[in-house]
């Protein structure tokens, strides 16, 4: 067997907490994705790809994309807009440390 190229996907969650008084709280996921470049470096990316355990005024909303999507909808006819709010709260809320530390794991696991 050859291995061509790894990849190291960890996830991690945040806590946010969005609008007047923090009235929607919401658990958001991020995946920070350790590989090998083609020029022998490690690259990092992280993207945004989940949101649940969303709350509006301490009253959970019913799971699901379609629950959630009806949510901000609603929201949204309040003059709310829930998705700008996330957006704006989860920019940078996985740091460049975190970054850092995974590419380590990244790198130690090369060395086993």
């Amino acid at each position: 067997m050859k291995i061509r190229s790894k990849t190291l996907l960890v996830t991690v969650v945040n806590e946010v907490k969005v609008g007047n008084n923090d009235a929607i709280e919401a658990t958001v996921e991020h995946q920070i994705i350790a590989y090998d470049k083609k020029d022998g470096s490690v690259g990092i990316d992280t993207e945004f790809i989940d949101i649940y355990g969303v709350k509006f005024l301490g009253i959970p909303i019913n799971t699901g994309y379609e629950a959630y999507r009806g949510f901000k909808k609603q929201m949204l006819e309040l003059g709310v807009n829930v998705e700008e709010l996330i957006d704006e709260a989860v920019k940078g809320i996985v740091s460049k440390k975190e970054e850092f530390d995974v590419k380590k794991m990244f790198i130690n696991s090369n060395n086993k």
